[in-house]
């Protein structure tokens, strides 16, 4: 679970518990005025003012990166109490998983900075993935489980270039790589434009990269060269960076980014109906911090309806985007825009394509479909806490091209499956889903917070 995402889940958790804990407090009690009888106080909770510190445990699952766990300690500045959801919040995280993803971040949201109409939103942090996938680019992406799957493990550790069982295994690094980012920069700054539905949004990311294309013998890694490896002799991966000893890659990106945002959704956790729209642009040069030129755009369309019923809801989201120019090859897989949050990854995972493997697909150019349909079939209020229970079935696909004219596709793949949704009050979600990906033959299972899209 990503930085932002796994914040918002944990501010909304937090501030729920915070207020369900001052429900619990008694009302003074009333003083009856002389020979007038009067209907008793309504009982009101303390308004909530100044700072106040909160704590989260994090936890969630997928089948690319393992077991998650950590911990947000957060510091919530509500001021005179009129402030909605809170005048300021910094939170610290800690987060990895048991396959090494590693989100360790610093963070800061302020709804109206400084009294202005401006969101402002900042982060550092450090970003680990000690088993990056690479599976190609263009029409020679591709997947054979064989290449990296040996039966039994435990013989890798004597001689890790040979499974007994397996007469195709190339290595079980073969289709991955080391990425460490430190640090990871985000600023952003986002307002309203007008009365309008309409938002402005503008900011900032740098990040700098060091990759490792060959893993040593703790890493059971292999001997012989990875896809990554092969295809930077070949001549086919750009945007390498600087070479340091080692065998280290150390690549610099500071992109400046701007669009515009069209929210007309009526509920953002969980929309019935509406629409979320968002066109971004992003460019890097020297003088933004980079040692890369390049530029992009994606566009984000999102579309809600019911079907029948408020309680039957469709969801569609079409997502594109296009860079052209000297684009670190780290970047090929990710999208754009201030809802495409640092480390959510490309097309394949728990963020873009359920089934298909994570980052399957990466090109200068991606095409990313999701449709879902959304049943809630049951609302309880257990403790006058309402929750939620939704089944979803959806059908996710993606495609990529090794440039921005288009040419040399992969595969289009596609990924099918269902879910359960568990929301709290409407506004912490809950989700897990199991997907299918008939082409490469690969399935997936998540646990995660809010929907998808």
């Amino acid at each position: 679970m990503p930085p932002i995402q796994k914040t918002w889940a944990g501010v909304v958790l937090a501030l729920w518990a915070a207020s369900a804990g001052a429900q619990d407090t008694a009302p003074p009690e009333p003083v009856p005025p002389r020979e007038v009888e009067v209907p008793p106080a309504v009982e009101r909770s303390p308004v909530r003012t100044g700072w106040r510190v909160q704590g989260l445990p994090l936890v969630n699952y997928n089948s690319d990166e393992g077991l998650g766990y950590g911990a947000r300690l957060m510091l919530v500045d509500r001021g005179n109490g009129t402030e909605r959801p809170y005048r300021m919040v910094f939170v610290a995280q800690f987060f990895q998983t048991t396959r090494g993803v590693a989100n360790h971040r610093l963070f800061l949201d302020a709804p109206r900075f400084l009294e202005s109409r401006w969101r402002l939103a900042a982060s550092v942090g450090i970003i680990n993935d000690r088993f990056s996938p690479y599976f190609g680019l263009g029409q020679r992406a591709g997947y054979t489980a064989a290449y990296a799957t040996c039966a039994d493990r435990s013989t890798l550790s004597t001689n890790p270039d040979v499974c007994p069982d397996n007469p195709d295994f190339r290595g079980l690094r073969y289709y991955t790589y080391d990425q460490r980012t430190l640090p990871s920069i985000m600023l952003n700054g986002r307002r309203q434009l007008g009365d309008s539905p309409w938002q402005l949004e503008v900011g900032y990311r740098f990040r700098l990269t060091d990759v490792r294309t060959r893993y040593g013998a703790d890493d059971l890694g292999q001997a012989r060269e990875s896809l990554l490896e092969e295809d930077i002799r070949a001549g086919l991966v750009g945007g390498l960076g600087e070479e340091r000893a080692g065998g280290l890659l150390r690549l610099r990106s500071g992109e400046v980014n701007a669009g515009v945002i069209l929210d007309l959704r009526d509920n953002e956790p969980a929309p019935v109906r509406g629409m979320f729209h968002e066109f971004a642009l992003r460019g890097a040069a020297p003088a933004t911090g980079s040692a890369f030129t390049y530029g992009g755009a994606s566009l984000n369309l999102r579309f809600y309806h019911p079907l029948f019923t408020e309680r039957l809801v469709a969801a569609l989201r079409l997502f594109g985007d296009v860079v052209a120019g000297d684009v670190p090859f780290t970047l090929l897989s990710t999208f754009t825009g201030i809802e495409w949050r640092e480390g959510f990854g490309g097309i394949g995972g728990v963020y873009s394509a359920r089934g298909i493997l994570k980052n399957r697909l990466q090109g200068k150019a991606k095409l990313l479909g999701n449709g879902e349909l959304r049943w809630k079939f049951l609302s309880v209020e257990p403790g006058g806490q309402r929750l939620d229970f939704t089944l979803i079935s959806f059908f996710d696909a993606g495609r990529a091209w090794t440039d921005p004219r288009f040419r040399d596709a992969t595969t289009t793949l596609y990924g099918a499956g269902g879910g359960l949704r568990i929301a709290w009050e409407e506004n912490f979600v809950v989700r897990a889903d199991y997907g299918v990906s008939p082409r490469d033959g690969t399935t997936g299972f998540y646990l995660d917070f809010n929907h998808m899209f």
